[in-house]
């Protein structure tokens, strides 16, 4: 329910990855807990919808990857593309962290009025000025959600070899107003298949406790 409420809080969240739980058998060669299940949260990864907003530094991706952005001295992920100009010249996200160019280092423009090719490419006029990274693990249980809208990648992080990155628009939550209602739905039965287990459970000891007692 927690993971629901999550995921519908964020519906209109630009670039949010919904998030699904699943049961996870714990290692059998952990002697601490052998045989345990364990619910984990992973991010959907289906694309969302692209808009178009007409600010140039509004940034989709269609297709997989992500953008990296740098926060302090850490590198992180992000598909919501909804960047501005800082003072200093850098392209930042809302919260401040630097857009990356693909060899690496903040991508830093003299004027928002600038061209973006579908392969990344900045053009100043026609001048190539820098190009923007979109960079995928080849792992996706290696994709780890921080927010829903940002993202650690573990294992090699590599380029996506024909990224397709799209000027002026921005990707839209993939969340699915219909699919949340779903899974809040079969959680109540599971939770009320759950409560009569326990209850029957409780009637057949209290039962047993009877029964002995007028043997004894």
């Amino acid at each position: 329910m927690e993971v629901v409420s999550s995921n519908v809080s964020n519906v209109s969240t630009a670039g949010y990855k919904r998030q699904v739980s699943f049961a996870d058998l714990i290692s059998a060669d952990r002697a601490d807990a052998v045989g345990q299940l364990t619910m984990r949260v992973r991010p959907d990864l289906a694309q969302g919808k692209l808009s178009d907003t007409g600010n140039p530094l509004d940034l989709a991706i269609g297709g997989e990857g992500f953008f990296q952005i740098r926060r302090g001295d850490e590198l992180f992920y992000t598909r919501s593309g909804q960047f501005r100009l800082a003072e200093d010249g850098r392209v930042v996200t809302p919260q401040g962290s630097a857009l990356q160019q693909a060899g690496g280092g903040d991508l830093i423009l003299d004027r928002m009025a600038v061209e973006i090719l579908a392969n990344g490419t900045v053009l100043d006029g026609d001048r190539p000025v820098a190009r923007i990274g979109v960079f995928m693990t080849p792992a996706r249980d290696a994709v780890e959600g921080l927010d829903g809208s940002t993202f650690r990648l573990a294992g090699d992080v590599e380029e996506v070899a024909e990224p397709q990155v799209r000027q002026g628009m921005v990707e839209a939550s993939n969340v699915s107003m219909g699919d949340e209602m779903v899974t809040m739905m079969t959680a109540l039965r599971q939770a009320e298949s759950g409560a009569r287990l326990v209850q029957t459970y409780d009637d057949l000891l209290g039962r047993a406790i009877t029964a002995f007692g007028q043997n004894g």
